[in-house]
């Protein structure tokens, strides 16, 4: 799977038919684990707590779980090819692979076993990475690249026949200048519909550009109105032989000031919500009424959150027993009701933010922004 919020989606919404899910994030970063032996021994401790957890379940339930560990723990041992992957999230259910990610960013080591998997970490991963198209574009030639969760992959490379100046320099006649001219333009139309096409494919959120001045007011001119909307404002300086390095070096730059400005201004509509209860909710109980009403427009969450709670009939939320109750009965303890309303949230097309702290939040683990 891709890490994006349409398949995080699709996963945190498959059906086990009762069925507990096993979710297991390794870190396989090659400078802190350089050989196969070192994460496969960290593996070794998730599994064991897998199975702990399943000595807790009714007997079938249990049996289900323990295949789960075996399935995952074969899966990374001869499937996964490390590679350039810094970090995994291996999905079982029924004994079977259920789904797999590899990303060339480390992840925490956790595994969880509930009803449905576990997309936290994903959800974190999501919030504070872009799916960027970049192109440093010149007269005659232009490369494209995408770059997503660490990785930079070299889309495409464009090379047009422009005609140049005369050795005697200085343009030549009118005509000729024109057709010079009609030469860029279509060059200018193939980059951009390199990068239409790419986006069609995988959507970006952010489209940098980088070259000459006149070059890039060009290309934009002739932009897709998406791409357009989602420009990155500042061009880059970097040239066109650059080398891969420098490429990620710079759009990890460009990433970081996204993510920056994106919470900034969602943590602005936060706080000018402050007093105003239908447009915001603040503290755990607050949140769990507003996932409840599907009313939630942005979550905000404190990473490693986590507060004991219960689950209706109807998959309503609540701290106690008696609160939950009114949704609807038999009602079901949750370990963590944290956990729930992110998956909640995910289900219900919701954005995500995950904070490390909760100092932006004003001491609170949970808050949200309002549909209605």
């Amino acid at each position: 799977m891709q890490v994006n919020a349409g398949d995080i989606r699709a996963l945190v919404s498959k059906d086990g038919g009762g069925v507990p899910f096993t979710s297991v994030y390794l870190n396989t970063d090659g400078a802190r684990f350089p050989r196969a032996a070192d994460y496969e021994a960290r593996l070794d401790g998730l599994l064991r707590e897998v199975r702990r957890t399943a000595d807790t379940l009714p007997e079938e339930q249990a049996a289900g779980v323990h295949a789960d560990a075996e399935a995952v723990s074969r899966w990374v041992r001869q499937e996964f090819e490390r590679g350039d992957v810094r970090g995994v999230g291996v999905f079982a259910g029924g004994g079977e692979i259920i789904d797999t990610v590899q990303t060339a960013l480390p992840v925490r080591n956790v595994a969880r076993v509930a009803g449905t998997p576990y997309v936290v970490p994903l959800e974190a991963l999501l919030g504070r990475h872009h799916h960027i198209a970049f192109a440093i574009v010149s007269r005659d030639r232009a490369r494209v690249f995408r770059y997503h969760l660490g990785r930079l992959e070299e889309h495409e490379r464009v090379e047009s026949d422009v005609h140049g100046q005369h050795e005697q320099g200085g343009w030549s006649q009118a005509r000729y200048q024109r057709n010079i001219e009609h030469e860029v333009l279509h060059h200018m139309k193939d980059v951009a519909e390199v990068l239409r096409q790419l986006h069609d494919t995988e959507p970006i959120d952010a489209l940098v550009l980088s070259g000459p001045g006149p070059d890039v007011a060009e290309l934009e001119r002739l932009l897709h109105p998406y791409l357009r909307e989602v420009r990155y404002g500042k061009a880059l300086s970097v040239p066109l032989h650059a080398g891969p390095d420098d490429v990620k070096k710079a759009l990890a730059e460009v990433e970081q000031s996204l993510v920056s400005s994106r919470r900034q201004q969602l943590l602005e509509r936060l706080r000018a919500s402050q007093g105003q209860g239908e447009r915001a909710a603040r503290g755990v109980r607050h949140v769990l009424e507003a996932i409840n009403a599907k009313a939630v427009e942005t979550l905000f969450v404190v990473e490693g959150a986590g507060e004991p709670g219960y689950k209706s009939a109807n998959g309503a939320l609540a701290l106690t027993e008696e609160e939950t109750a009114a949704y609807g009965t038999p009602v079901t303890p949750v370990p963590d009701v944290v956990d729930e309303v992110i998956e909640e949230a995910v289900r219900s097309g919701a954005h995500i933010e995950l904070f490390r702290d909760g100092e932006r939040l004003d001491g609170n683990m949970v808050a949200a922004l309002l549909r209605f």
